[in-house]
């Protein structure tokens, strides 16, 4: 175990594939999330709207420049989806706090991203596996930030329809990650038991 962990500790933290444009493009936006929350919160709307278009506009661009430019990383893997999850969560909680955003979606919103996370780091230190986003994640992020946006400007007749879009999209994105985790985790289990159970008998 201990040389698994090793070892995938030496993959994410490959020294030529940390300081890419790709991972830094990521991190700020990491740290956007924190600035965002700021001007929400102060109801400085168009600022924030600047900075949400530019996170998103990061989210693209970081998966774009580490295919074109081959640094494709362990790090850039983690960092992408951590960074997307703390700037929706967020802006989904200044956006409850001043802008009527349901409580029940921030939980939702942010429950799924917490069992993502947690299952992600399962799959690390147990299979020595690190999961990309995928392209289920990716829709239910834009939908959120759509029905993010319809709070902060404030358009009532867009707000229902889209808290049903993202409902429907979290469960079906939730379902897809747990069906995975299924799929890595508990038939590789299975499969060891049985293994075991016939080098027994």
């Amino acid at each position: 175990m201990k040389h698994h962990r090793g070892h995938l500790f030496q993959r994410i933290f490959q020294r030529r594939l940390i300081f890419t444009l790709s991972n830094a493009l990521s991190f700020a936006r990491l740290l956007s999330g924190i600035y965002i929350y700021y001007l929400i919160q102060t109801h400085r709307v168009l600022e924030a709207l600047i900075f949400i278009a530019l996170a998103i506009a990061s989210d693209f661009l970081d998966g774009y420049f580490a295919r074109k430019q081959h640094q494709i990383s362990e790090l850039g893997k983690i960092l992408d989806p951590l960074a997307d999850k703390f700037c929706i969560g967020l802006a989904a909680i200044a956006l409850h706090q001043g802008y009527g955003l349901p409580l029940w979606l921030v939980g939702l919103i942010i429950g799924r991203d917490v069992l993502i996370l947690v299952g992600s780091v399962v799959l690390m230190t147990r299979l020595n596996y690190v999961v990309a986003s995928a392209w289920p994640g990716k829709i239910a992020v834009t939908i959120i930030a759509a029905l993010l946006l319809s709070h902060l400007f404030q358009l009532s007749p867009l707000q229902t329809p889209l808290q049903m879009l993202t409902l429907l999209f979290l469960l079906f994105s939730a379902a897809y990650y747990g069906l995975k985790f299924y799929r890595l985790v508990i038939r590789k289990e299975n499969a060891g038991v049985s293994h075991d159970e016939i080098q027994q008998s």
